[in-house]
């Protein structure tokens, strides 16, 4: 989509025309992404990060933007971005076409289960138990299970403070299992802002009451224990293990074979096979030596 053809719904003004295909953060881009710039201090994320097509910004910023990327300038540049993903979500296919629900004849669905009409993919010998509720864009890998009270696809906490109001923004994406994955009584999964999945890799188990937020993206064989609350736009690498009542901010991003340990709070990021323990969560053996010194 060309930054002209949607600059009369979010009242903005085309310096530089150009192309992008998605919308995003500038410390959370996908690839040809709309951006919007408030600050000075952004200008630098926005000059090395390739997937950035184009920028929304004010007059002041505009000159400081690459020759390279897309421009528009308007005296409000954040909600100018929120006010076009509105539009682009109500009012376009710009996220994605509407389709029939398709469900896979070996798949075992109950009776109870609340399952949405459209944009809803179940493969072969899934299993969905009681009052599972399944909303907006999800799909369902081959052998994974959904268990009873679990809601896959609502909307996840964004709200946004615009023009003295609060507002909720529209989550236009969905939510993506892999095979064989299981999730537990009453977990929750919401489906991502700005298009794509929140997604959960093959053979990745969920226990009861965990939560996991727009956009977040856990990889492969993860074990996550009850009451894991796992924040909006986390990666998760492959064989991680999460254990009970774990918080995981947002943005974090926790590599392949990391362990976090009952009750911890995690506010950055975790290299690959580290074990992190407490609030905030420190190296694991470090937290012990700290232990010990108070004794």
């Amino acid at each position: 989509m060309l930054l002209s053809s949607c600059a009369a719904a979010a009242q903005i003004t085309v310096l530089r025309d150009a192309a992008f295909t998605a919308l995003g953060m500038v410390i959370d881009t996908p690839p040809s992404a709309l951006v919007y710039c408030e600050h000075e201090r952004y200008l630098s994320l926005i000059e090395s990060n390739p997937a950035v097509a184009c920028v929304l910004t004010s007059a002041a910023l505009a000159d400081r933007i690459p020759g390279e990327m897309g421009v528009a300038v308007t005296a409000t540049p954040r909600r100018a971005f929120y006010e076009l993903h509105e539009h682009l979500a109500r009012q376009t296919d710009f996220y994605g076409v509407t389709h029939p629900s398709a469900i896979a004849p070996t798949a075992e669905i109950h009776s109870s289960a609340s399952i949405a009409v459209t944009n809803i993919r179940i493969g072969p010998g899934a299993i969905i138990e009681p009052h599972v509720t399944l909303l907006g864009r999800v799909e369902i890998g081959e052998g994974s299970v959904v268990r009873a009270g679990s809601t896959l696809g609502s909307s996840g906490f964004e709200f946004k403070r615009l023009g003295g109001r609060i507002v909720s923004v529209t989550h236009a994406g969905g939510v993506r299992l892999g095979a064989g994955v299981e999730l537990q009584a009453n977990c929750a999964v919401s489906r991502s802002i700005f298009g794509g999945f929140t997604a959960l890799g093959d053979e990745t188990k969920l226990d009861n009451l965990v939560h996991v937020a727009h956009g977040t993206s856990i990889g492969r064989r993860c074990l996550i224990a009850a009451n894991a609350m796992i924040a909006g736009s986390v990666v998760i690498g492959n064989d991680v293990w999460i254990g009970p009542s774990s918080a995981i901010s947002n943005q974090v991003h926790i590599g392949d074979g990391a362990s976090i340990s009952i009750g911890a709070v995690v506010t950055r990021d975790v290299a690959a096979g580290e074990r992190v323990t407490g609030n905030f969560a420190v190296p694991h053996e470090r937290f012990l030596a700290h232990l010990r010194s108070m004794r």
